[in-house]
């Protein structure tokens, strides 16, 4: 069986999935794409329809549960299988059923860590040194079906939620190809998920106040948020009275920190935290693009007093 001989469908929604698919197409035959729908008045980017509508794939948007139950139903999909990567909205056990091989769910974490709606911004949240792709054959229960293959990734110490991500679609990628022929050609055998020797934890979806910096916690914490949520909450405060959003720092050893008082030290911006201190390496004042410290230092150091 050659991969451009076996056809999926594929749901997915998010930018990780746009850049799945893209991948997928390369080198197995996208019959449908299903993804979720915007909502009414939506001006950004809807990356899975416009990549759908470039590769000349149909797409069909659905807003929730319901809508896809009666796709499904009315539908007359050929393919055995479907694969889901960020799709965002509940697969009834009737939409697995309706694919004779179920679906695949690449889900990018080592599960059963960090099962949930955004395995990568916690696992950078964690500080954990490694995280991975599970191929997982998706059950009713969230992100609790048997995995088929994972591999481990390292993370490495400057990783950001966008670097980390790109790493982990290409992993996910090649697990694919890899192993959609073997599961078809039925020589692989499902796992229970403890075979990956992680802890059962649970993500969840960020807010906007996630990105709320608290200067209680420690350094180091505020450190990998600051990493995590550079995309989306991004990392908030004020500085005597200047909105800034923090794009980089440092933790820097300290005692008898006083959190949220700042010094500027030998053209060096250091804000105190819970444990330690946050050197500032780049941030964005509000309405201005990212700069280096030095930068802002030289323009904004006279309305930090």
């Amino acid at each position: 069986m050659t991969k451009k001989s076996i056809t999926v469908v594929f749901f997915g929604s998010g930018p990780l999935a746009a850049k799945s698919l893209e991948l997928l197409a390369q080198d197995f035959e996208i019959e449908a794409v299903i993804t979720k729908a915007s909502p009414l008045g939506h001006r950004g980017e809807v990356p899975v329809l416009n990549l759908s509508k470039k590769l000349g794939i149909k797409a069909f948007p659905v807003e929730n549960k319901a809508q896809l139950d009666n796709l499904i139903e009315s539908s007359h999909f050929s393919s055995d299988l479907g694969i889901l990567i960020d799709f965002g909205i509940i697969v009834s056990q009737e939409v697995i059923d309706y694919f004779k091989k179920g679906i695949i769910n690449s889900h990018f974490s080592l599960l059963p860590e960090w099962r949930g709606a955004d395995p990568i911004s916690f696992a950078l949240l964690s500080g954990q040194k490694s995280t991975g792709v599970s191929l997982m054959l998706l059950v009713k229960a969230m992100d609790e079906g048997p995995l088929l293959a994972y591999s481990e990734l390292s993370i490495d110490s400057d990783a950001t939620n966008p670097s980390l991500s790109g790493e982990l679609v290409d992993l996910s990628h090649e697990l694919l190809k890899e192993f959609v022929p073997r599961y078809l050609e039925d020589s692989i055998e499902a796992q229970a998920q403890d075979i990956t020797g992680r802890e059962v934890s649970y993500s969840r979806k960020l807010t906007k106040n996630d990105g709320i910096i608290d200067w209680d916690k420690s350094a180091d914490k505020i450190e990998h948020e600051i990493r995590a949520f550079i995309e989306w909450p991004k990392s908030h405060t004020k500085l005597g009275g200047i909105e800034i959003i923090i794009t980089s720092g440092h933790v820097v050893p300290a005692k008898d920190t006083k959190p949220g008082n700042f010094k500027i030290d030998n053209n060096e911006l250091l804000i105190d935290c819970g444990e330690d201190s946050l050197s500032i390496d780049k941030l964005k004042p509000s309405g201005k693009p990212e700069m280096s410290i030095q930068a802002f230092l030289a323009g904004y150091t006279g309305r930090l007093a």
